[in-house]
């Protein structure tokens, strides 16, 4: 039967574009009695990104002429990604990824995140919402935005301590 799962992951990881890559499939199925194998099996998601969130992103824009969807193709197909064995890997920008808690528990009244002074915004998220009932953050997955920075350290330090 997992021959056949698999074979029916490819088929629809090529149906909606995937075809190189790391992807990964959800499959729900039943299990027989008293077996261990499996019959049914139905789709649940399909899906295929680079791993590490935006770190990969964030390593292209550090990293001069570094494509991270090539080096991770080639990763996969056991192949080293030109230069990666050599000096000039290095990077040219400094990245910081900042994390907004959220400073008391309560219902969001007001967001205010002004991002239009920041010199090295690479992108951002904001995570809450006006209306939502939140919890003092108490770790990375309770934060109310995420900002990410990339460009000369000294650029980097300014653009943190003002947010």
């Amino acid at each position: 039967m997992l021959r056949e799962i698999v074979s029916y992951a490819k088929q629809v990881a090529q149906a909606v574009g995937i075809h190189y890559g790391a992807a990964h499939v959800e499959l729900k199925a039943q299990r027989k009695e008293d077996t261990l194998h499996y019959e049914d099996p139905v789709m649940m998601e399909v899906g295929a990104r680079l791993s590490g969130g935006r770190k990969a992103t964030m390593t292209q824009a550090a990293v001069d002429d570094w494509d991270p969807f090539t080096a991770l193709i080639q990763s996969h197909c056991g192949y080293e990604y030109p230069g990666t064995t050599t000096n000039n890997w290095t990077p040219t920008k400094f990245v910081r990824h900042v994390f907004l808690p959220i400073k008391q528990s309560g219902l969001v009244r007001d967001v205010q995140l002004d991002t239009t002074r920041l010199r090295t915004l690479h992108s951002s998220a904001l995570m809450i919402k006006i209306g939502d009932i939140v919890a003092e953050t108490t770790d990375i997955t309770s934060c109310a935005c995420f900002v990410w920075l990339v460009g000369e350290r000294s650029l980097v330090d300014e653009d943190t301590a003002y947010l």
